[in-house]
């Protein structure tokens, strides 16, 4: 079954991160957005966005705080889940939900799915309570039960653990409880597999079983084992807690999955793309026989400014999309991009799909890298090298407040958050122009194969962003420096006195930031240098 559209719940802890990059084109949901022990706001919330698959990773998971605080415990983890299923009935979509192996009172070595759960704390308890509210409501629904899980993205184990080893000379582990580690980033590929299988019950975890103390030897060298009396915590622990699975196949041992979670992570460089189509015909006739981008803003090609957007945000890879009729114009201008020390790639545009169709036409090149898009018309004083390299996932837009908005797409926000944006409002709910500059991660081409065409037969940049607002996704900035646009006469000579006037400005950190050329040319770099960023 292909599900079109998925809601992922808890969508910024530990595992939801991970889900997220498992399903792409998700609707991601964290607490902000709804909190899950309200009952009308739970339906209202999913049967306005018509799910066909709602996962579940939202959880009041402190098992000593479940003791402290058993309210708090039972409505997140027992009432919240019932709620979720109810509504999910209503739409009819299928419910993920992931409970835990300390459902089980650990009297026998290890379990299976059809065992009778007894749990011997407040959390555990709490947690089948929630298994039980969701059979009760529902029949399509998986119940993931998992353990020990570790993870990139939250407060686990093996980093407390890390933490209390460089900082002490010996730490204490409890030998005498045992179970099976869980890596999130299986743990959310699996659950890809699991949405197809049957109804009903799974235990899902890695392979291999192993005490706390075991678990902590396989990474910090001075732990020492002690027993759970030497090491008294609030809430009872099972001291076998061994989840086995017999409903799908087992995952990778927990020691390979270790290996992967401890090993440095490396960033992979963002890819920036320029969006150098259309007709240019606010412009006619200077376009009648090149390309807009080509036209000079003062005293260069207007893609220059563009491309220096990029190559100061430390982009290397950068692909231009323009129009059969032209794509040899910048190619003949450009080249290979080694004169800039970047690699630059070009596409066709056939015809005039839309921005979005545009930039879906990267997607073979991009591949899984995050990409920064800017239109080619578009020119930044800002430097945005710090928003690349702290960039994670969703997308993020940058905004300007303009005295005449109706003229923009206009975003609506409140705090951090944007509520929506609208292409040319009559009646603009703010003073902030979406300029042309995004980023996005890989999942910007699912999206886009998800849109219809607008009005105007095309495809809309804007369908995008509202995409990821729906999501929980969607970051800003608001641009302090100049920004303007080049597509009209009027515009065009605006960029142009703005850019003489501003001599030589600074990028974001104060520096100077020309393109330079890496490669002997007759060409001098101060004629190459785009100063205005």
């Amino acid at each position: 079954m292909t599900f079109l559209k998925i809601l992922i719940l808890g969508a910024n802890g530990m595992l939801g991160r991970d889900l997220a990059t498992v399903f792409p084109g998700a609707r991601l949901c964290a607490h902000k957005d709804l909190d899950i022990t309200d009952e009308a706001a739970v339906r209202a919330y999913i049967l306005d966005a018509k799910p066909d698959l709602v996962i579940n990773a939202a959880a009041y998971t402190n098992v000593d705080g479940c003791e402290d605080d058993r309210e708090t415990a039972f409505a997140v983890n027992g009432d919240a889940p019932g709620y979720i299923a109810a509504a999910c009935r209503e739409v009819g979509a299928r419910l993920v939900h992931y409970s835990t192996d300390y459902v089980f009172d650990g009297s026998k070595t290890e379990y299976v799915e059809s065992d009778e759960p007894n749990p011997i704390n407040v959390y555990g308890a709490s947690k089948l309570r929630g298994e039980q509210n969701i059979a009760r409501c529902m029949d399509d629904y998986r119940i993931i039960r998992t353990s020990w899980l570790f993870g990139r993205h939250g407060k686990n184990f093996v980093e407390t653990i890390r933490q209390l080893s460089r900082t002490n000379e010996t730490v204490r582990v409890v030998t005498d409880q045992v179970g099976k580690p869980t890596y999130t980033v299986d743990l959310a590929r699996k659950t890809a597999e699991i949405i197809e299988c049957p109804p009903g019950i799974y235990h899902v975890t890695n392979d291999g079983v192993c005490s706390w103390y075991e678990f902590a030897r396989a990474f910090a060298p001075n732990v020492v084992p002690c027993t759970s009396d030497e090491f008294p915590r609030k809430a009872r622990r099972p001291a076998y807690s061994v989840l086995v699975t017999t409903k799908t196949s087992p995952m990778r041992p927990w020691k390979k999955a270790l290996e992967d979670y401890l090993r440095p992570t490396v960033k992979v460089p963002m890819k920036g793309i320029i969006l150098a189509g259309g007709t240019g015909s606010r412009l006619y006739p200077l376009t009648k026989v090149t390309n807009k981008h080509l036209l000079p803003v003062y005293d260069k090609p207007m893609i220059y400014y563009p491309l220096q957007t990029l190559i100061a945000a430390g982009i290397k890879d950068i692909m231009i999309v323009s129009g059969r009729g032209h794509v040899g114009h910048f190619l003949e201008l450009l080249g290979s991009g080694k004169e800039f020390g970047v690699r630059l790639t070009y596409e066709i545009q056939e015809g005039a799909g839309g921005i979005a169709q545009a930039l879906g036409l990267a997607e073979s090149w991009a591949g899984t890298d995050d990409v920064a898009v800017v239109l080619g018309d578009n020119i930044f004083q800002n430097n945005i090298r710090k928003d690349v390299e702290a960039f994670e996932s969703g997308a993020k837009i940058f905004l300007k407040e303009v005295t005449d908005a109706h003229r923009f797409g206009v975003a609506e926000v409140k705090g951090n958050r944007v509520l929506g944006i609208e292409e040319k409002p009559k009646a603009p709910k703010s003073n902030l122009a979406v300029t042309g500059l995004y980023l996005y991660d890989a999942g910007v081409f699912d999206i886009i194969k998800t849109l219809k065409p607008s009005g105007r037969g095309e495809l809309e940049i804007t369908d995008v962003n509202n995409a990821y607002i729906r999501r929980g996704a969607m970051e800003f900035s608001v641009l302090e420096g100049f920004w303007s646009d080049a597509g009209t006469f009027e515009s065009l000579l605006r960029a142009s006195v703005m850019v003489r006037g501003l001599g030589e400005p600074r990028d974001g950190d104060g520096s100077a930031a020309p393109v330079k050329a890496t490669s002997p040319s007759t060409t001098k770099e101060s004629e190459l240098g785009c100063k205005l960023l």
